[in-house]
């Protein structure tokens, strides 16, 4: 096996000794970074072109989408057999978790991880895999699966590298929805043991719930997408086996051993890609399960918020009840006194002259003051006893006029 690093300072050499050695081994392997391409326009068509690669897959679009795939086959002059298969794939991976500020706390981070790929497969079984943005830890285990794997029959099959390829990248998956599910759960273990989601809010804000959201919808999406890459992959695998195999029988090229080994072969491939499919779906449901979850633990928040806030409304509903039963009561004396004290003010005035006669102290001519007051206090409290009581009436018929205006504005515009 070849291991190949394009790598900065060296990447031009590096590179043209790959193409222009002589001896081809059964399995290279090229490491490279989008970055690297991206900065040597003339390093990346040298690569593209020398292995089939379309330019395409470094377009804007293309660098925006979240997972791809795509292939291609290459025939012999007389298109009788495939000589080369070419495959391309990228799949993308949120990492969220918490990072421990300075004052102790934890903070919600979270990180992307890009990987491409891009295979192609020579006849009879010479593979060069050419990886984009592998991280340290999937490289190793990488090199280490192809090392094993090198000498494998299995070889002749364009698509015996894909399913090694795809472990790592489902394991960062796995990690991911499981990170996240641990955030999840950690705020209903904090709801719960406080006994109250308005607490688990207050304390988490409401932006943070909704940021746990935002990466359960992203992790819903990035892994549908993934199921979508690999079974495309799948797909192909069995169609690009079922043309050879056709194309073989009909050519008569291969012995009947041969040809059952590679059906073997292909069989084996497209189980193991199946098996992958299965863990991506389950990881699916997770994923979809989490979001599920935080939305719950979201309305929950807001539905204990909104019921804290009526039951303080009610509160200061009686105590706006009990003031105003203050209040009337002070009405009320207020018009007993009223009349009286508006007819003693009157009466004291320089128009009425009521004074005693002889060595009396009281005016003999006083009657007139209660004669006057108390029919005009029975008057002022009774004219304020109808009026009260009509207020909620009016109310009432106000309320149900308006809603009439409404329905009937309602049923107009319908």
């Amino acid at each position: 096996m070849s291991l190949i690093n394009i790598v900065e300072h060296d990447s031009d050499e590096t590179l043209d000794d790959l193409l222009l050695r002589k001896t081809r081994h059964k399995l290279t392997l090229i490491f490279t970074t989008r970055k690297q391409l991206e900065n040597n326009f003339v390093l990346r068509r040298r690569l593209f072109d020398h292995y089939n690669i379309p330019e395409y897959i470094w377009s804007d679009v293309c660098k925006r989408l979240q997972g791809y795939f795509g292939s291609e086959d290459f025939f012999s002059e007389d298109e009788t057999a495939v000589l080369s298969h070419v495959t391309w794939f990228h799949f993308e991976v949120k990492f969220p978790f918490k990072q421990i500020q300075k004052n102790g706390e934890f903070k919600g981070v979270y990180s992307w991880y890009r990987m491409g790929i891009a295979t192609a497969w020579t006849e009879p079984d010479y593979h060069t895999i050419i990886f984009f943005d592998v991280a340290d830890s999937v490289r190793t285990q990488l090199e280490v699966k192809c090392e094993s794997m090198k000498d494998s029959p299995a070889l002749g099959n364009p698509y015996w590298a894909h399913k090694f390829l795809v472990e790592p990248i489902i394991a960062c998956y796995d990690k991911a929805v499981w990170n996240l599910r641990d955030q999840v759960r950690e705020l209903e273990e904090h709801r719960r043991s406080r006994g109250k989601a308005v607490d688990a809010a207050n304390n988490l804000e409401f932006n943070d719930l909704h940021e746990i959201l935002r990466h359960a919808l992203h992790a819903s999406e990035t892994i549908g997408v993934a199921i979508q890459t690999l079974s495309n992959i799948r797909n192909r695998q069995k169609v690009f086996d079922n043309e050879r195999a056709q194309a073989e029988k009909e050519a008569a090229r291969e012995v009947p051993k041969k040809m059952v080994a590679a059906k073997h072969n292909g069989r084996k491939i497209a189980g193991d890609l199946e098996f992958q499919l299965s863990i991506l779906k389950s990881l699916e449901a997770r994923a979809k399960a989490n979001e599920a979850r935080i939305r719950s633990e979201i309305t929950l928040a807001f539905s204990t918020v909104a019921q804290r806030d009526s039951q303080v409304q009610a509160e200061i509903g009686h105590a706006a009840q009990a003031d105003s039963s203050a209040m009337k009561a002070i009405a009320i004396v207020t018009m007993i006194f009223l009349p009286s004290t508006s007819v003693s003010a009157i009466l004291s005035t320089s128009f009425f002259d009521f004074k005693p006669q002889g060595d009396h102290t009281v005016s003999n001519q006083f009657w007139i003051y209660w004669v006057v007051s108390i029919p005009l206090t029975v008057l002022v409290v009774a004219f304020w006893y109808v009026w009260d009581r009509r207020q909620p009436e009016n109310r009432s018929l106000f309320s149900g006029g308006r809603s009439s205006t409404v329905a009937n504005q309602t049923s107009g515009l319908v």
